[in-house]
């Protein structure tokens, strides 16, 4: 998955570059000619039109306190500093724009994935137990979506999420996009909803109620009751981390649902895939409902997809699941079997052109039997 990863993130890049050129040509095309007959009336209306300089916010006498949505926005100032909640946030009538963006520190292929840490966001944010109600971010064609659009280096967490509703192409959640070796701890996302937008350029997805992609990290605490959306010929969605590689899943608990057009692939109740985790330990899927089209595959009621190689020169560990359960979970579906994990990890494709250890499917350990998901209804879609 990591070759796939690193291809959708170049893409990013490419969408965030043009856009960034686009701004800049606009600016260039904006700005008025300055003669001696209007130097008087444009100095005069620069002055009474220039917004008053954002106060940036500085973590070097402790972390920045923020009780109101003004002070949480502030955050998009400072990337890099250290921040608490001190009080319950509302965002309603707010278009909230994701601290940090994706942007490779390197264009070598083995370092794709790697954000730049100029761009992602790489201070700490404890949310101190407090709630953030109705965050809204409509980015139909953005990659990177979320409250965090991509972390890197850090730790977050500690937070509800109440009532969020996140439209994105990819890589778009509730609480993070895209966390980079990183721990998201303890987030809780109540009634959220994640629907997703994809393009030519995003075939991998992934999706899911508290982190959509996570690369090298860990979710450990966190919960979902949310609604995940996605149509056809997309993938890696789940309620509560979407596309995982290398990034291991604890105590973790899924309720919800997640809707699949056809041609889809890597779905699950607690998420899409764990590619390479170490390990998958006491997640439950509770009520959860799986609904998929035709032609889709890597459908699990824990996970669609996991595993790693045994081949220590593969660098890619073999997934262990301990204690993880499905309860009350529907996989609705034309044919195939349901499972607690969907399946191992193989793609024809990725033998052909990388070679070993692609060219073997992953391997994954069950160390303890579960409840097998609901049949679903004869004839059901």
């Amino acid at each position: 998955m990591k070759k796939f990863l690193a291809v959708l993130l170049s893409a990013m890049m490419l969408f965030t570059l043009g856009a960034f050129a686009g701004a800049e040509e606009t600016a260039e095309v904006a700005e008025t000619p300055k003669t001696e007959e209007n130097a008087e009336v444009t100095e005069s209306a620069a002055a009474s039109e220039t917004p008053e300089a954002p106060v940036i916010p500085s973590s070097a006498d402790g972390p920045v306190e923020i009780s109101t949505a003004e002070e949480l926005k502030g955050m998009l100032y400072n990337l890099s500093a250290d921040y608490v909640l001190t009080a319950d946030v509302d965002l309603a009538g707010e278009e909230w724009t994701p601290a940090g963006i994706f942007m490779p520190a390197s264009m070598e292929p083995e370092e794709q994935e790697i954000p730049s840490t100029g761009y992602a966001f790489t201070g700490t944010f404890d949310g101190n137990g407090h709630t953030i109600s109705n965050l809204r971010i409509n980015q139909p064609e953005g990659f990177g979506v979320g409250l965090f659009g991509c972390i890197a280096n850090t730790k977050v967490g500690n937070f509800t999420l109440e009532n969020p509703i996140v439209d994105g192409t990819a890589m778009a959640a509730g609480a993070v996009g895209y966390a980079y070796n990183s721990t998201v701890y303890d987030v809780k996302i109540v009634g959220g909803k994640v629907t997703a937008h994809p393009s030519e350029l995003s075939a991998e997805g992934m999706y899911g109620g508290v982190v959509g992609a996570g690369m090298n990290s860990l979710i450990t605490g966190c919960s979902a009751d949310a609604e995940i959306i996605i149509p056809d010929g997309s993938a890696n969605a789940g309620i509560v981390g979407g596309g995982l590689e290398g990034t291991s899943v604890v105590d973790c608990t899924a309720t919800g649902s997640v809707t699949a057009g056809a041609d889809c692939y890597g779905i699950g109740g607690v998420s899409g895939c764990g590619f390479g985790a170490e390990e998958f330990t006491n997640c439950k899927a509770v009520d959860v409902t799986l609904s998929v089209g035709e032609n889709s595959f890597w459908i699990g009621s824990v996970t669609g997809y996991a595993g790693g190689y045994e081949l220590p020169e593969a660098g890619v560990p073999v997934t262990v699941f301990t204690g993880c359960t499905a309860e009350n979970v529907t996989i609705i579906r034309l044919a195939g079997r349901d499972e607690l994990v969907g399946g191992a990890f193989y793609n024809e494709m990725a033998a052909e052109t990388y070679g070993a250890p692609y060219d073997e499917p992953t391997v994954f350990v069950i160390q303890d039997d579960a409840p097998a998901a609901e049949e679903p209804a004869e004839g059901a879609a």
